[in-house]
């Protein structure tokens, strides 16, 4: 493997304006009230911070990061529609079955009380964005933005114990990429599947909590509650938190970890052309370091 592409995203498994319009929509699916909310992301972009945060309202439970889409990937294929390009042949029989799946391994993992909403937190689940708009069409989708920079030297920090995540890890370059195709195959699938998604930008997020919060909880249809200002505090009642940002969530919310990636200029020199339509997009500029190799910062 380590002599290969770094499997995550190597494929592009995504559907194609032809596959959505051959979509059987005859299934009664759920409304906003009875779906997840789904909180993906690139690794290292504050996912855990913002999961804790909604984890604290009352009407909000989140689960430690699990797989659960991408098992449901695999209950497609049981069932012997082909992901993603043979999903839209699933009628409402076969949807429920798959959504019974679904609930069925969460149940295992947290008890939802009546009223509540699961917060179905893995970064990764950007990419099986299909998926997620056949089984839940009306879920609210948080998109966790964070400086690409500070995301890849994050990452490259990072010991992850997911093999595939790793093996990506393994260098910078190989960290852009995945990156680069990761939101590539998430704008070129939101594009065509329409979700309801809010981008949630780190560094504002940091800066003013709790209008961040205001404006995140109004997109999910949800009234304020002062309890979400303290992700700390939840993160200290947890019993679990298996993601590397576990010595950060606990401590109060903070900027420390804004514009990371400047000392590391020189570093990120190379891979600056793959993320170049990343930094246009969420408004970083590059800039040059001590010895003038450029680098990037934040502009707002």
């Amino acid at each position: 493997m380590a002599r290969g592409p770094a499997p995550l995203f190597a494929s592009r498994l995504g559907c194609t304006s032809e596959d959505i319009a051959a979509w059987n929509t005859a299934d009664e699916a759920p409304d906003v009230a009875a779906s997840p909310v789904f909180l993906v992301g690139f690794p290292r972009s504050g996912t855990t911070l913002l999961e804790l945060a909604l984890d604290a309202h009352p009407v909000l439970q989140s689960m430690d990061e699990q797989p659960y889409i991408q098992a449901a990937l695999a209950d497609f294929e049981s069932a012997g529609f082909s992901y993603p390009h043979g999903i839209g042949r699933a009628d409402h029989a076969a949807l429920e079955q798959i959504r019974a799946k679904y609930w069925a391994r969460v149940a295992r993992k947290v008890e939802l009380a009546p009223g509540q909403r699961l917060v179905d937190k893995n970064p990764m689940n950007m990419a099986g964005l299909p998926a997620i708009a056949r089984l839940f069409p009306n879920a609210r989708i948080l998109l966790a933005i964070r400086h690409p920079g500070d995301v890849i030297m994050s990452c490259f920090m990072q010991h992850f114990r997911a093999p595939d995540f790793a093996l990506v890890c393994h260098d910078l370059g190989s960290i852009a990429a995945c990156y680069r195709r990761a939101f590539d195959l998430w704008y070129e699938q939101a594009e065509l599947l329409r979700p309801a998604y809010l981008e949630v930008r780190y560094e504002s997020l940091v800066v003013d909590f709790e209008a961040g919060l205001r404006r995140i909880l109004a997109f999910l249809d949800l009234e304020w509650d002062d309890a979400v200002l303290a992700p700390a505090e939840r993160a200290r009642h947890k019993r679990f938190i298996s993601t590397p940002s576990y010595a950060q969530v606990v401590a109060p919310v903070n900027t420390a970890s804004v514009g990371r990636s400047r000392g590391y200029a020189r570093h990120l020199a190379r891979v600056l052309p793959s993320l170049q339509p990343y930094l246009q997009r969420f408004g970083y500029e590059a800039h040059a370091d001590s010895t003038g190799q450029a680098g990037v910062s934040n502009t707002r």
